[in-house]
């Protein structure tokens, strides 16, 4: 189940190394917006997260977008408007990402998907030949389609 594999799994957005994406050849990133960027029910960014956000463009060059099945924030977001984001996105449909590629100016194989689901991030960039990043956000409660989730992606570590 390939499809499903992702290219690399982190534990949060802060894990992920730049410098081995430029290595990997990736100008752009699509980012997933809920339990990736921020928690669930959550309409902020952190602190922490907007100076990830400005050191990451500014020391890799790499160009973001967000690509969520959420609603936007209900009020301003300041990551929001940072970066290009598309809200509502029908992920996993390509649609969704070749809008992003569009935007974004890139190539397939030279953009990454980081998000925190299988089916909408992994399978939806998989299928596309995109670099795939399983983010697994420490802030998430356990649920048993978390649990499953978990099962699947440490079955296909493999």
């Amino acid at each position: 189940m390939a499809i499903f594999r992702p290219s690399q799994i982190v534990r949060s957005i802060y894990d992920i190394d730049g410098d081995a994406l430029q290595r990997a050849g990736i100008k752009g990133i699509i980012l997933d917006w809920t339990n990736t960027l921020i928690p669930k029910n959550s309409e902020f960014s952190s602190d922490l997260m907007m100076k990830w956000l400005k050191d990451f463009k500014s020391r890799y060059a790499i160009k973001l977008i967000i690509v969520s099945n959420s609603k936007p924030p209900a009020q301003g977001n300041e990551l929001v408007n940072e970066i290009p984001a598309m809200f509502e996105a029908s992920k996993p449909k390509k649609k969704a990402f070749m809008s992003a590629l569009d935007i974004l100016g890139t190539q397939k194989n030279e953009t990454a998907v980081i998000g925190n689901g299988i089916i909408t991030d992994l399978w939806g960039g998989n299928r596309l030949g995109m670099y795939t990043i399983f983010v697994s956000p420490s802030w998430t409660k356990p649920r048993f389609v978390g649990s499953i989730k978990r099962l699947v992606v440490k079955v296909l570590r493999v």
